[in-house]
């Protein structure tokens, strides 16, 4: 990732935390401009060029998406304006400012847990993962899969979210798209996010002993992701970012059978 990108993103997180009065259609409006910009490369290129002034990027704007609401053109220009190292880092600007913007407007632990059971779904299914990274198909028929996946099971933000990151996942498997829109989700809220691997559903008492071993460890709270895995036996193991807690039942008898092999 570039220096002008790097800080551009952090600039787009100053703005989603300042803004205000934005609700789920101007951040739908945003997301709709993401699409339209991602269709047309010559376009994305120009207004990511810093050679064109505010005002000449304003007209290609207008051309483009005269008929965006007023209030999602600001969101949009809030990150048009910001310098870009590549024109596709523009694309993850909107996406970054859209998925920060989202969170408020419902709960958001509802908005994590329902990308993260999107993220599982597809997972699981290969045929839905190679659907959703053919470059063949068009990204509304990507976005019509998703919306179908998620029309009774998502609330409305998290499936506004879903819509727009999976179908274009910018390099990434749409899976592992929805996990980073989840983790994004957990920074904007002030948290962590935490994959929790056990053999068997956490009591409250667990949940909380969960909590406080990851907030001593890292220091901030975290969303705890708890995902059943039956090979874990018992114990707990804990994903955050790269580094892994590992107190399972099953490493720890891995552990004992290399010294005794040793």
């Amino acid at each position: 990732m570039g220096a002008q990108t790097r800080q551009s993103l952090e600039a787009v997180a100053q703005h989603a935390s300042k803004a205000k009065g934005h609700t789920l259609a101007h951040v739908a409006g945003l997301f709709h401009a993401g699409r339209a910009l991602a269709e047309h490369p010559s376009l994305l290129a120009a207004l990511a060029d810093h050679g064109h002034d505010s005002t000449q990027r304003a007209t290609l704007l207008d051309g483009a998406l005269g008929s965006l609401d007023k209030s999602a053109r600001a969101l949009l220009d809030d990150v048009v304006g910001l310098a870009w190292s590549e024109p596709a880092d523009l694309l993850q600007g909107i996406e970054e400012y859209g998925i920060r913007l989202s969170v408020g407007l419902g709960d958001t632990d509802v908005l994590v847990s329902h990308l993260l059971e999107l993220s599982r779904t597809i997972r699981a299914h290969a045929e839905l993962q190679l659907a959703l990274s053919d470059k063949r198909a068009s990204a509304d028929s990507k976005r019509s899969i998703v919306m179908a996946l998620g029309a009774k099971s998502m609330d409305k933000v998290a499936l506004e979210v879903a819509a727009y990151v999976a179908p274009q996942p910018r390099g990434r498997r749409a899976s592992d798209a929805l996990v980073d829109a989840a983790r994004l989700a957990c920074h904007q809220d002030g948290r962590g996010l935490a994959e929790v691997s056990v053999a068997t559903e956490l009591s409250a008492a667990q949940m909380k002993t969960v909590q406080q071993t990851v907030l001593k460890r890292f220091g901030t709270e975290c969303y705890l992701d708890v995902v059943i895995a039956p090979e874990v036996i018992g114990g707990a193991r804990i994903h955050v970012g790269d580094v892994v807690i590992d107190g399972s039942v099953d490493t720890q008898l891995n552990a004992m059978r290399l010294q005794l092999a040793g």
